[in-house]
């Protein structure tokens, strides 16, 4: 088990900006006996007790988005444990909590960059999201 660790997400526009706080830690190799989600194979999250559904849904894309490098890194397995979940409602949207765990995760693991951003449209002056190779987190791939 890892200690528990703080990812500061941070995206600053013209009209505003975006910003999440996300402790967590991770376990290889087994699982609490408590509620977890499973993402892929043998990694699983475990969210945070009272979290929106919408921010556990962004959550889990996220984590999902470095699957296949986290099964590669730890076939034996391994659970990211969320602690808290914290933001300003007025620089808040629930798909920054996909943008901070990919965050988190690249920094625990050392995981190359997916292509998971936020930019800002000038065009709906509002944040475009991005999700790398990904066209639709919520698809269904079978």
């Amino acid at each position: 088990m890892t200690a528990i660790r703080t990812f500061r997400f941070r995206k600053r526009f013209r009209s505003g900006g975006l910003a999440a706080d996300l402790s967590a830690e991770s376990t290889v190799n087994g699982r609490p006996d408590k509620q977890h989600i499973q993402i892929h194979r043998k990694i699983y999250l475990s969210p945070p007790q009272g979290i929106h559904w919408k921010d556990l849904a962004w959550l889990c894309v996220g984590v999902s988005l470095h699957s296949e490098n986290l099964s590669s890194l730890h076939p034996e397995g391994v659970e990211i444990a969320v602690h808290r979940l914290t933001f300003p409602l007025s620089d808040y949207r629930s798909e920054v909590a996909a943008l901070a765990i990919d965050g988190w995760l690249r920094e625990e693991f050392n995981l190359p960059d997916t292509g998971a951003r936020v930019d800002y449209s000038p065009e709906t002056d509002s944040p475009a999201f991005h999700w790398g190779d990904t066209q639709d987190p919520f698809a269904d791939n079978f």
